[in-house]
């Protein structure tokens, strides 16, 4: 990033430290060309806290940050041997609540169907 002259990255995190959020600012000249992305993975995490989730909740919503991941791999990210009935509903729960979205809506049984932040 500082070779390319980007702004320097922020972290911030709790007081009991878990979690931290890094901010990449986007470069200036990317801002012009209008190729910056847009805050809605910021804005969804802010309403994540703000709407008291669970922290298996905080904790999906943090691994769809770093790209779409199926249920499966989402489980073996937060170290669940299985996917059990309260992970599903979990998933369920964020996406009636708006937080989480599939990658093919109009197909949910998909053979590569994926979780993804809602943008």
């Amino acid at each position: 990033m500082k070779r390319n002259g980007s702004p320097k990255p922020t972290f911030e995190t709790d007081d009991e430290r878990s979690y931290f959020l890094a901010v990449l600012p986007v470069h200036e000249e990317m801002k012009e060309r209008g190729q910056a992305g847009g805050e809605a993975k910021g804005e969804v995490r802010g309403e994540a806290v703000k709407k008291g989730l669970s922290e298996t909740e905080k904790a999906i919503i943090d691994q769809l940050q770093e790209g779409a991941s199926s249920a499966e791999e989402l489980a073996n990210k937060l170290g669940l041997k299985s996917r059990s009935g309260f992970f599903t509903r979990t998933l369920r729960g964020l996406m009636k609540d708006g937080f989480i979205e599939y990658k093919y809506p109009e197909s949910p049984r998909h053979p590569d169907q994926k979780y993804r932040l809602n943008a």
